[in-house]
């Protein structure tokens, strides 16, 4: 048996742009001001992402993003995501997500 997770969107999500050393976004708050569970990550050019604390930890061995394509990740146990620029610099978005 097949199970699809349906998620709405109720608050604002952050454009980042990355660059040449990992830095770090704070995740967007859901409508309820909480760190969502769920956030959605979409880029206009690839790049690299990961889940964090305040720390910077991204490098080339974490989750390629891509353009036109999506990534739904659990964020349930941190607070930011860390990001990388793979060539050059990437724009991307963090939405976060409610189920």
């Amino acid at each position: 048996m097949l199970t699809f997770d349906a998620y709405t969107v109720n608050a604002a999500g952050l454009q980042v742009t990355t660059g040449a050393a990992a830095a770090v976004a704070a995740i967007p708050v859901n409508a309820a001001g909480k760190v969502p569970k769920h956030v959605r990550l979409q880029a206009l050019a690839n790049c690299y992402v990961r889940p964090s604390t305040s720390t910077p930890n991204c490098s080339v061995n974490d989750i390629l993003l891509t353009p036109n394509e999506q990534v739904i990740l659990n964020v349930a146990s941190f607070t930011h995501i860390s990001h990388l620029q793979e060539v050059a610099a990437a724009k991307f978005n963090i939405t976060p997500l409610e189920s």
